[in-house]
């Protein structure tokens, strides 16, 4: 059967075509799948994910370092600044002075007012959002301090003191507090400390920010994000540590040791117990391993300040010597030292310290990642995919 010339010339195309088609596969290669990043994430890179991803980004500059998304999950809890080197120095009518006619001062100098009243008004910027207690060191009576939406009333006298203006909320970022200052008032600084409880976010050892990032580094700074840590479980094996305050090398003049027990069982041979104004002691604690320690204090009196690892806490006592549960910290290995203000005959037996489960694979357990390998990198794709995860289990309004 002969084909007609139509059906041929067809045929002949299509054999083009089919040829053509061909040619490009082998030129071009077949199509592929879109690039898996295997970026090998460094830890500065994921504090600066966890920053973006928390919220916090109003937290750091327009043109961010690495060292400012730290700073941002470092858990600091103070912030000086210097009144001289935070007015506006082209609007505000007051002058830097250098001698401590009022008084010591802090810095370079402190702000003179004039002889009416003046408003000084500082720019200063924080890395983290929260509630914070102003303090002011300044001079002058019926100081009107402006902050977070409040308005204070200070009165110092004449001369530079240290005051609590009181407590506000702020956003992280730049803030702006003013000061209606008296005449012939003045500022030596403003202090803004956090309240309550501001963990550190990061490794147990620490952020290094070049070292890449493995999945027991991911798994121990996320527990702190959230706070898993707690929940831990105390070591077994592990024997409470017990430090006493009458291991205190120097005690204050008005501080006596005693051994009485009519007050209280004491734990340590004897206990140490503070005269008719009080007291401030400070007790050196040495810990052995970077880890998870319980923490309580045996103490006596009506009211006490403890203060520790950064957190300071006010507690209603009781007129014989008696437990304080502080919870659960992370300490790094070295000497940490525990502050407490005794009231009037008040009374400090010993800190106790217990060992909780702190290694790697306990971190990954605790975040659902049990077969992951501690010591293993993460890649970028792996980074983000885990983080969305782990962040959707934080309450929607973080």
């Amino acid at each position: 059967m002969i084909e007609s010339k139509p059906a041929i010339l067809s045929k002949s195309l299509l054999t083009a075509v089919l040829a053509a088609i061909v040619m490009v596969l082998l030129i071009c290669g077949t199509p592929k799948a879109e690039p898996v990043s295997t970026h090998v994430v460094s830890q500065g890179e994921f504090a600066s994910y966890l920053v973006s991803e928390l919220g916090w980004k109003s937290g750091v500059p327009e043109e961010p370092k690495i060292s400012d998304y730290l700073a941002v999950l470092s858990g600091k809890h103070s912030f000086r600044f210097e009144a001289e080197d935070f007015f506006n120095i082209e609007g505000d009518s007051v002058t830097v002075r250098n001698y401590p006619l009022y008084g010591p001062f802090s810095g370079s100098g402190w702000l003179s007012g004039t002889a009416a009243p003046t408003t000084v008004r500082f720019t200063v910027f924080l890395p983290r959002g929260g509630e914070y207690l102003l303090s002011v060191v300044s001079k002058g009576d019926g100081q009107h301090w402006y902050a977070g939406g409040k308005d204070f009333t200070v009165n110092t006298g004449g001369s530079l003191r240290e005051k609590e203006a009181g407590t506000i909320t702020l956003n992280g970022g730049k803030q702006e507090i003013s000061v209606m200052l008296p005449p012939e008032g003045g500022v030596d600084a403003l202090i803004l400390n956090a309240v309550g409880d501001f963990p550190a976010i990061e490794p147990l050892g620490g952020w290094r920010p070049d070292t890449p990032l493995s999945w027991g580094d991911y798994a121990e700074t996320m527990a702190t994000v959230l706070n898993l840590e707690k929940n831990f479980p105390a070591v077994q094996a592990a024997k409470p540590e017990i430090v006493a305050f009458k291991s205190i090398k120097k005690l204050p003049p008005a501080v006596s040791e005693t051994n009485i027990n009519y007050l209280g069982a004491h734990t340590a041979a004897s206990w140490v117990r503070a005269g008719a104004n009080g007291a401030v002691l400070e007790l050196p604690i040495d810990v052995a391993a970077n880890g998870i320690y319980a923490l309580r204090v045996r103490l006596l009196g009506s009211t006490f300040i403890t203060d520790f690892n950064g957190v300071r806490k006010q507690w209603d006592g009781k007129p014989y010597l008696y437990w304080y549960d502080l919870g659960v910290a992370r300490l790094s290995r070295g000497t940490h030292v525990f502050k407490i203000e005794l009231p009037p005959l008040g009374g400090a037996d010993v800190v106790e310290l217990t060992a909780h489960k702190s290694s790697q694979q306990d971190y990954l357990a605790a975040l659902g990642l049990v077969g992951k390998n501690p010591s293993s990198t993460l890649s970028r794709a792996e980074l983000e995919d885990q983080l969305r995860k782990d962040l959707g289990r934080l309450i929607p309004a973080r």
